[in-house]
């Protein structure tokens, strides 16, 4: 006995629900992807970080601006990659309640991962950037980070029933 199919409105709003969380991770994809291009090299983030370095330390040296300006480029890897995991969690979790799964968390670890060795592949065909796996390792780091932080979220408030 075959059970009574699912009518098409209820199918449209299941996939309809499905995309607006999947919708959200794309759009930080892309977002990442636009990072990598040439206006956000090292070459020309100078242009916007420098100043900020100046008004914050004033008396950091030419060196010192090379290693800030390496920190906070190394930073902006880590955050990216943070937020990925994050959402890529999220949206494996539609809306159900807040719970840590480690199926949640390992599809967030690989997708996150996946997506920081493309986004390197992509900087190797940018003139301006460089390709690096120490920037990858950086990304999964932020990755597993916000995992971390996702699992001692949900042990805090919900104690043992994480699974």
């Amino acid at each position: 006995m075959d059970p009574t199919p699912a009518s098409p409105s209820v199918s449209v709003y299941h996939w309809l629900h499905i995309l607006r969380y999947w919708a959200v991770v794309a759009l930080w994809m892309a977002c990442i992807s636009a990072f990598s291009t040439d206006p956000f090299s090292a070459q020309n983030t100078h242009r916007y970080i420098d100043p900020v370095l100046r008004w914050l330390f004033p008396d950091l040296t030419p060196a010192g601006f090379v290693l800030a300006h390496t920190i906070v480029r190394k930073t902006a890897h880590f955050t990216e990659f943070f937020i990925l995991a994050t959402l890529v969690f999220w949206a494996s979790r539609r809306g159900r309640p807040l719970r840590w799964h480690w199926a949640w968390s390992a599809q967030a670890l690989v997708l996150s991962g996946a997506w920081a060795l493309l986004d390197e592949l992509h900087q190797a065909f940018v003139i301006s950037r460089t390709a690096s796996l120490w920037d990858s390792g950086i990304d999964a780091l932020g990755a597993l980070a916000s995992q971390c932080v996702l699992y001692a979220r949900a042990r805090w408030k919900h104690g043992a029933s994480v699974g």
